[in-house]
């Protein structure tokens, strides 16, 4: 469905062990722009898919599906410098 990149599985990493919590939601902000919102959850909501990759067990809206489709997780930093999550072509 969607690959994970090195500098995401090593932030992912970092913070699923402070924080304790199992999975990893992704939704897609609906504004102006869409952008990704990735939070760290205890369990699963009604109409969620959960997907294991890498390690990791990602949580989705089965109505959000196909934004992640083909596209990478990636951790980059933005224009002023500040690191963040991003679903990248």
């Amino acid at each position: 469905m969607f690959a994970v990149s090195d500098a995401s599985k090593e932030e992912l990493a970092k913070r699923l062990q402070s924080a304790g919590r199992p999975f990893v939601r992704l939704r897609m902000r609906e504004s102006c722009l869409l952008s990704l919102k990735l939070t760290l959850v205890e369990s699963a909501q009604p109409g969620d898919r959960e997907f294991s990759k890498d390690g990791f067990c990602f949580l989705i809206n089965e109505g959000e599906l196909h934004y992640f489709k083909g596209k990478t997780l990636d951790y980059l930093p933005d224009q002023t410098g500040f690191r963040q999550f991003e679903m990248i072509d």
